[in-house]
């Protein structure tokens, strides 16, 4: 079931891709950023009181890497992801999306001291090259030729937040459980969003209309919600460097939706999705047992 929740997680943020681009025409990067993980907070606070999973002494344990993480992976990784794609093209962005499992290995190895093995090495080269063919739609011309820009940069800084929020819960959490880390991280991430959507773009409580807020509850419920909790467990359970690689299917889901909304499929992109495919079942058919490398946040 862990890998399944961890496809359903990459599918709902693929879908926060097409919701995003709707939310962003009428309110500003940040401050749709910032509803996401406010509601998506609101939502999350009673469950875990519900089930009785508030632990304040857990939570002053880990203050730090809570601050970190909601400031990084949440706050850092949206604002840089959300702006960048506004001063970048969608092929650039894609297939900078690409390097994050590698990205998430090198950090593992280097802040971890994990091995990773050649097999999951094989996997993220092999998936990589099918982001690259997807983004590039199979044109050698299109890879070459392109510049990095601002944009560019922008998104690279989100892979690297991404990374970071998936390696420091093994490093410096201590007994924090899953659905308490992923709350308290979401809320902090929600709070810094909001205040600096509403310093910098001042329209955070503009009143939208009812297609705007049904398309941030969504972002909210599925793309934050049911994708972080999936996500920090499956860490938990797999590493975060074999975790990772499920980061290269949003390409693939991405495309995917754009079919069903009306886009054509190309054999790039066909062609892609196949070696994505073959990247993932590479990389998490790895013999290394699943227990040698999981994140003991739960004490």
């Amino acid at each position: 079931m862990t890998y399944l929740y961890l496809v359903l997680t990459t599918f709902f943020w693929a879908a926060v891709f097409h919701l995003g681009k709707y939310a962003i025409n009428y309110m500003s990067p940040l401050s749709a950023a910032a509803w996401r993980f406010l509601v998506a907070g609101v939502l999350l606070i009673p469950v875990v009181f519900f089930q009785k999973a508030w632990d304040g002494n857990a939570i002053h344990r880990n203050v730090w890497p809570i601050l970190a993480m909601g400031v990084i992976g949440v706050f850092g990784f949206n604002a840089s992801l959300f702006f960048g794609l506004k001063l970048t093209s969608p092929v650039n962005g894609g297939l900078i999306m690409g390097f994050n499992p590698a990205i998430t290995a090198l950090l593992t190895a280097t802040l971890l001291g994990e091995k990773i093995q050649p097999r999951q090495w094989l996997g993220f080269a092999i998936s990589l090259a099918g982001v690259v063919v997807i983004v590039c739609r199979g044109s050698l011309q299109q890879l070459l030729s392109m510049s990095f820009s601002t944009g560019d940069l922008l998104i690279v800084l989100g892979c690297t937040c991404w990374a970071l929020y998936s390696v420091i819960p093994k490093r410096f959490v201590k007994q924090l459980p899953t659905m308490l880390m992923t709350t308290s991280t979401i809320v902090v991430g929600a709070i810094s969003l909001a205040v600096m959507a509403q310093l910098t773009a001042g329209d955070l409580f503009v009143v939208q209309s009812w297609p705007v807020i049904a398309t941030v509850v969504a972002m909210s419920v599925f793309g934050s919600v049911l994708a972080y909790i999936w996500w920090n467990q499956g860490i938990a359970r797999i590493g975060a460097a074999r975790a990772a690689i499920f980061v290269n299917l949003v390409p693939l889901f991405t495309a995917a939706i754009g079919v069903a909304l009306g886009q054509s499929l190309s054999v790039a992109q066909l062609v892609g999705a196949a070696l994505v495919i073959a990247g993932v079942i590479t990389t998490v058919s790895t013999k290394q047992a699943a227990t040698d490398v999981a994140i003991k946040v739960g004490g």
